[in-house]
């Protein structure tokens, strides 16, 4: 029963601090892109490389916040790389979808793949760095 708890807790966990990073970097972003963009769209190589490196550095980050796992257990912490960037992107894609139902500017994060690239970055930093 612990066992169970403690995966739920610590999927739930993982999902929610990535899902917190990916909002606050975008907020971040949004202030610092605004002034210089000259266009809507961005290159989606570009942003592909830059939700790894934002997924990464947010990953190193988080190890200084929390630098243990709340799952102990490699086993169980392996579901959690696999689900949680899932989980992160669907969440991205479907806050992608309310944005735009509401005529609201979307940022390159708003997307399943950069949500989900985020995400994995961010959760592989932790699996591997995290004691």
């Amino acid at each position: 029963m612990e066992a169970i708890f403690e995966l739920i807790f610590g999927l739930l966990w993982e999902l929610f601090a990535n899902i917190i990073f990916q909002l606050l970097v975008e907020l971040g972003l949004r202030s610092l892109v605004e002034p210089f963009r000259k266009s809507d769209r961005m290159h989606p190589v570009f942003a592909f490389i830059g939700s790894i490196l934002l997924g990464s550095l947010a990953g190193v980050v988080s190890l200084w916040i929390a630098p243990n796992h709340i799952v102990h257990s490699k086993h169980l912490q392996g579901y959690g790389l696999l689900f949680v960037p899932l989980l992160c992107g669907v969440t991205m894609a479907g806050l992608r979808q309310l944005k735009e139902s509401k005529g609201r500017q979307v940022f390159f994060l708003d997307s399943f793949t950069y949500g989900y690239t985020f995400a994995l970055f961010m959760s592989l930093v932790r699996f591997y760095r995290a004691g």
